[in-house]
C-alpha cells in the first residue's frame, strides 16, 4: 500500500502536475494572444471607420471652400447643380438679421438657421481663433444642415444636404473601394435602425465595429469582415486549442493511470509470487518432513505393531500423493501459462472419477472426523473429458474444503445432469468466503487476506488451475459462499465434445 502511494505521488509530481501547470499557462497565453489579435483587429477597423469619417468631412470642407469662393457673387446655382445631394445653401450675417436662401423655393429652412443662435455664437468664437468648424444639425430624417462661418466675409453659411443622396451618390463609392472583397460596410439611420446603403447583401451577422458619422449625427457606419469575423476565427482557434489541450491532458491522465495501474498490478503480482514461493516452500516442507519422520521411525524399528506400521505406511503414501499433487499443480500451471498444456478428451464416466478421488481422501477424512455425503446420479451420461484433468480439478477443490474447515467438518459431493450438461457440486461447512472475493479467488496467486483463511498455507494456484481445466472443457465454475456458512463450488460441463 505504501509503495502504491509512492508511485502515485511520483506520477503526480512528474507527469500530472507539470501537465496541469502547462495547461493553465497555455490557456492563459491563448487567451492573451486571442485578446491581442482581437484588439489589433478592432484598431484596424477603427482606422477604417476614421478614414471614412475623414472622407465625409473632407467632402463637406471642400464644399465649404467652394461656397466661400462664390459667396461674394452669390453664384451658388453651379455648386448645387454639380452636387445633387446639396438641396439648398443658406447665407446670413452673424446677428441673423439678414438671411438669404438659394434657391428661393427652399424658404422652409429659414427657421433652421434663426433658431441656432447659441451654435452660431460658438462658431464665431472658433472663427476668432482662426479655426473653421463645421457644425451639423438634424433637420429631418433625410436632411442635415452643416453650418460654418465664412472666413472672408464673416457670414454664417448653412448647407442643406439630402442624407440619402449624399450616402448613395458620394459616400457609397468610398465604401465600395474600402470594402472590396474583404469587408462588409453599411450605413444606417440610428433613429429607426434602417440601412441606407451596404456594400453586400450579407448583413445577417453582427457587425464588429460601428461609429457615428461626424457630419450626419443620426447616422452610423458599421463594418465587419466578409464571411467569418476575426473574433469568430480567434474564438474558433481558441476553442480548438483548448480542445487539443484537454485531449492532451486526457491522454496524459489516462497514460499516468495506465502506468500506475500496470505498476500496481505488477507489484501486486510480485508480492503474490513472493507469497507463492513462501507458501510452496512451506507446502513442500510439510509432507517431506512427515515422510522423513515416519520413514526414519520405521527404519529404526521403533514401531512394534503391524497396525501402527500400516498407519505409518499409509501416512507416507498419503503425504507422497500430496507432494505429487503439489508438484503437478506447479508443472501444470507452468504449461498453462505457456499455453502448452494439452488435454486428452475421450468418453468419461464422471461418477468413476469422483469415486476414485474420494477413495484417495478416505483415510485423511476419517482421521480428521469429517462427515462425508456422496450423492451420485446413477443415470449420469458420459462426457468427453480428460480424466486426469477433471480429477486434478476435484483434488484442488476438495483440498480447499478440507484445509478451510474448522469445527464443522463436512464434505458433500453430488453429481447430476441438467439439459445438455452435467454438474458436480462440492460443498463444505468451512469458514466461507466473503462475496467481494468471489471473482478474484480464481486468479493466479490470489489468496484471501482474511486472517482465518491466511493461516492455512497454500500456493494460490489451485482454483486458477481448476478454472483453466473447466474452461478447457467448455464448462463453467461458480461459487456460493458466505463467511462462517461454508462454500459450494458448482462445476458445469456440457455433453458436447470440446473442439
Amino acid at each position: 500500500m505504501k509503495k502504491t502511494r509512492k508511485i502515485f505521488i511520483v506520477l503526480f509530481l512528474a507527469v500530472l502536475l507539470p501537465a496541469l501547470f502547462y495547461s493553465v499557462y497555455e490557456i492563459s497565453a491563448l487567451d492573451e494572444s486571442e485578446e491581442m489579435i482581437s484588439q489589433i483587429y478592432q484598431r484596424q477597423l477603427d482606422a477604417i471607420l476614421f478614414s471614412i469619417n475623414q472622407h465625409v468631412l473632407d467632402v463637406a470642407s471642400n464644399w465649404a471652400t467652394q461656397i466661400e469662393n462664390e459667396i461674394s457673387h452669390t453664384q451658388f446655382e453651379r455648386i448645387i447643380q454639380a452636387n445633387p445631394s446639396i438641396i439648398s445653401i443658406i447665407v446670413a450675417d452673424t446677428s441673423l438679421s439678414t438671411v438669404t436662401i438659394f434657391p428661393m423655393q427652399q424658404l422652409r429652412y429659414r427657421r433652421s438657421i434663426t433658431a441656432q443662435k447659441e451654435m452660431i455664437d460658438r462658431l464665431v468664437r472658433y472663427h476668432a481663433a482662426s479655426y473653421r468648424k463645421l457644425e451639423p444639425i438634424i433637420e429631418s430624417d433625410s436632411t442635415t444642415i452643416i453650418f460654418f462661418i465664412s472666413q472672408s466675409t464673416l457670414q454664417v453659411v448653412g448647407v442643406v444636404i439630402s442624407n440619402d443622396r449624399f450616402i448613395n451618390d458620394i459616400l457609397a463609392k468610398k465604401l465600395i473601394d474600402i470594402a472590396q472583397n474583404d469587408f462588409v460596410v453599411a450605413v444606417g439611420r440610428q433613429s429607426n435602425g434602417s440601412t441606407i446603403f451596404a456594400t453586400s447583401s450579407e448583413q445577417g451577422k453582427n457587425f464588429s465595429q460601428q461609429r457615428r458619422l461626424w457630419i450626419f449625427p443620426d447616422h452610423i457606419i458599421k463594418i465587419r469582415l466578409k464571411g467569418t469575423t476575426i473574433q469568430d476565427v480567434a474564438k474558433e482557434r481558441f476553442n480548438r486549442n483548448i480542445l487539443l489541450i484537454i485531449l492532451m491532458d486526457t491522454v496524459l491522465v489516462f497514460g499516468a493511470w495506465f502506468v500506475f495501474r500496470t505498476i500496481s498490478r505488477e507489484m501486486e503480482l510480485i508480492a503474490m509470487k513472493s507469497d507463492f514461493v513462501s507458501n510452496v516452500s512451506h507446502e513442500l516442507r510439510t509432507p517431506l518432513s512427515l515422510i522423513r519422520m515416519f520413514a526414519e521411525t520405521l527404519e529404526m524399528g521403533r514401531v512394534r505393531t503391524e497396525k501402527k506400521k500400516k498407519e505409518y505406511y499409509t501416512t507416507i503414501v498419503h503425504e507422497t500423493d500430496r507432494l505429487t499433487r503439489l508438484i503437478n499443480n506447479i508443472l501444470n500451471f507452468s504449461r498453462m501459462e505457456s499455453d502448452t498444456r494439452r488435454y486428452n478428451f475421450k468418453p468419461t464416466n464422471l461418477n468413476d472419477i469422483v469415486t476414485s478421488v474420494i477413495s484417495i481422501y478416505s483415510y485423511q477424512l476419517e482421521q480428521l472426523s469429517f462427515t462425508v455425503k456422496i450423492s451420485l446420479d446413477a443415470h449420469l451420461p458420459e462426457i468427453f473429458a480428460d480424466e486426469e484433468a477433471i480429477a486434478e480439478a476435484l483434488h484442488n477443490v476438495i483440498d480447499n474444503a478440507i484445509k478451510y474447515s474448522r469445527e464443522k467438518k463436512f464434505l458433500g459431493i453430488a453429481t447430476s445432469s441438467i439439459q445438455n450438461s452435467i454438474m458436480i457440486e462440492i460443498e463444505d461447512h468451512g469458514i466461507g468466503i466473503n462475496p467481494e472475493h468471489h471473482s478474484k479467488i480464481f486468479e493466479k496467486f490470489y489468496r484471501v487476506s482474511h486472517g482465518l483463511v491466511h493461516t492455512a498455507k497454500g500456493s494460490g494456484l489451485g482454483l486458477a488451475i481448476v478454472r483453466h481445466i473447466v474452461q478447457s472443457h467448455n464448462g463453467t465454475i461458480t461459487i456460493h459462499s458466505e463467511p462462517q456458512h461454508g462454500s459450494k463450488f458448482i462445476i458445469t460441463i456440457p455433453l458436447i465434445q470440446p473442439v
